[in-house]
């Protein structure tokens, strides 16, 4: 469980659906995130989490996507280096970096 903020999430949540985020919402948050990566079930998770929040919750969630997304474009167009910190994470993800 990660409590930075002071709410406890299971993190391993992110990668795997049986596991219950511990917030609320949590589930249809992970699959709302997950739609808008692979492009698949995106009306049904959308239409999910508005009905267990709202609106309001749904664009907010809508707009922190898009905006990991347009960051990572920025990224990949200007070939912004990885730092070497992180390049273990690159195995994890199934992408290559530099050789």
């Amino acid at each position: 469980m990660q409590t930075t903020t002071g709410t406890s999430v299971d993190l391993r949540a992110v990668a795997d659906a049986g596991i219950d985020p511990g917030i609320a919402w949590g589930a249809e948050l992970r699959d709302l995130a997950t739609a808008m990566a692979t492009g698949e079930r995106l009306d049904e998770s959308r239409s999910a989490l508005i009905r267990v929040a709202d609106r309001r919750v749904t664009a907010a969630a809508v707009g922190v996507c898009a905006n990991f997304e347009m960051m990572n474009r920025i990224l990949d167009a200007t070939g912004c280096p990885v730092p070497a910190r992180l390049r273990h994470l690159e195995g994890l993800l199934g992408i290559a970096g530099p050789q």
